[in-house]
């Protein structure tokens, strides 16, 4: 059994504005399922974000379906799961369109029963079907994105996920950041998942959304089979950079490195055991130029830039403590004649020196429970008016086991002082008497309870078994 494995495409995205970036998306993309075909594989795995937003314009959905008819054409399924930027607030999304032209399959939870060549799907409540893809023997199982919030709920005691494939096997396909393969990017304190809150059984976890390249084997984890992130096609932001350029003020010349993240590409995996194969994206070299005075960062800039080559990305972040500052402005066509593709100055210089002595940890300057708040509020608006719900609920929850000591100790600060000021008032003036009530007014009315919404997610309607 041989499949490939693919993640973060992000078709559509025009990175910095720029109309080529749209090409360069598409082009992975395109080589990566060529490559899978010509790789003769079984099936070929998306595990989310194939779009860069979930109404991606005609032109997008146009490319989009002229390179799944390569496989389709071959007889090589594709099973793919909704990423956070392929889904919509409601149920149905454009994967619903392209798996209507038979160039997809979707997995996961469903309001109708699918069943096919490629497809089994079982009733688990009331207008609810666990629908999975299968290839021969192997079963893909996966879910479409969801907030931690809405998988792990009542501080761990309801798990969605182990409930959902519990006995399970062959293949899981999720988009979620968990902790254990997080570490050292943006998902490290915002994870969805803790690797031992991953469901046991599978021989393979394919999946996707940190955008770096990650492999935890079952030695690591204990688990059944590997943790594999593929990362994504195209280099997405500055810490997926391939090149990175250094020259602080102690470099005589600034020195060129190899990011340690490698090159860009998708997994081929035989026997569950995956290996890389590499797309030939853009270059992107993330360049940090120190210098004490505007003249030697111009010059220390240009020195940089010409170790860059013509087709690359280039993002230059100046550094420094230079008197008034810099203005991006006097920069920006410093490099207009360089022929780098595309370039963009970041700051980070300083017009004074400013010392602190005193460093704080996080956990000096947050309590644990000040913690798990503002690492559930950390999502997009998009995520968190999906998920406000099941964030509400946990948050009633939260506050039934009782006030936070700290909270507690600043809420009894604020009354003390509070009594402390009315005492202060009555004994330096004499309050005045409070006006009589007039009996022809009425009370105010008190405001009516947030009612739940009409059409909660997939996962609540599950959850509740089809109950009101």
């Amino acid at each position: 059994m041989k499949f490939a494995h693919i993640a973060d495409v992000h078709l559509g995205r025009e990175q910095f504005n720029q109309p080529f970036r749209y090409d360069d998306y598409l082009k992975v993309f395109r080589e990566s399922i060529e490559k899978a075909v010509k790789a003769r594989v079984d099936f070929i795995l998306i595990a989310g974000d194939l779009f860069h937003v979930s109404r991606p314009s005609p032109k997008t959905i146009r490319d989009a379906v002229e390179v799944l008819e390569l496989p389709r054409r071959k007889g090589i399924p594709v099973f793919a799961i909704e990423g956070n930027h392929d889904k919509t607030i409601r149920e149905t999304s454009v994967f619903d369109l392209l798996e209507h032209l038979g160039l997809i399959y979707t997995v996961g939870l469903k309001r109708e029963p699918r069943e096919g060549e490629f497809q089994r799907s079982r009733k688990i409540s009331e207008n609810r079907y666990l629908v999975w893809g299968q290839v021969g023997d192997v079963e893909i199982h996966g879910l479409r994105h969801h907030t931690r919030w809405q998988l792990i709920r009542q501080d761990g005691a309801v798990n969605v996920l182990r409930a959902l494939f519990k006995g399970k096997k062959g293949i899981l396909m999720l988009h979620q950041a968990v902790d254990y393969l997080a570490k050292d990017t943006p998902y490290k304190d915002a994870f969805d998942l803790k690797l031992n809150e991953l469901p046991d059984g599978f021989s393979y976890y394919a999946l996707g959304h940190i955008h770096v390249r990650r492999i935890a084997e079952t030695a690591q984890t204990g688990l059944s089979g590997p943790l594999v992130y593929p990362g994504s096609l195209e280099r997405t932001e500055v810490r997926e950079a391939s090149h990175i350029i250094r020259y602080s003020l102690r470099d005589k010349k600034p020195k060129v490195m190899e990011s340690r993240e490698g090159p860009k590409g998708f997994y081929i995996v035989e026997d569950f055991q995956p290996e890389f194969v590499e797309v030939d994206a853009r270059p992107f070299y993330s360049i940090r130029v120190e210098g004490s005075s505007k003249s030697q960062l111009r010059k220390r800039v240009e020195e940089a830039a010409s170790l860059v080559p013509k087709d690359a990305i280039a993002v230059i972040t100046l550094e420094g403590t230079i008197k008034g500052g810099v203005s991006l402005a006097e920069f920006n066509d410093l490099l207009k004649d360089s022929g780098i593709m595309y370039y963009t100055f970041r700051s980070r210089v300083v017009g004074e020196t400013v010392l602190s002595r005193e460093k704080l940890s996080e956990e000096e300057l947050f309590t644990e429970w000040e913690r798990e708040l503002l690492l559930n509020l950390r999502v997009s608006p998009k995520e968190f008016s999906e998920g406000l719900t099941e964030f509400v609920s946990w948050l009633i929850g939260r506050y039934e086991k009782g006030i936070p000591e700290k909270a507690q100790k600043v809420l009894e600060t604020e009354r003390k002082e509070e009594l402390e000021e009315k005492v202060s008032k009555s004994t330096s003036k004499p309050e005045k008497p409070k006006p009589e009530k007039d009996p022809g007014k009425e009370p105010p009315k008190k405001p009516k309870p947030v009612s739940k919404p009409k059409n909660p997610s997939s996962l609540d309607a599950w959850l509740r078994r089809g109950k009101p």
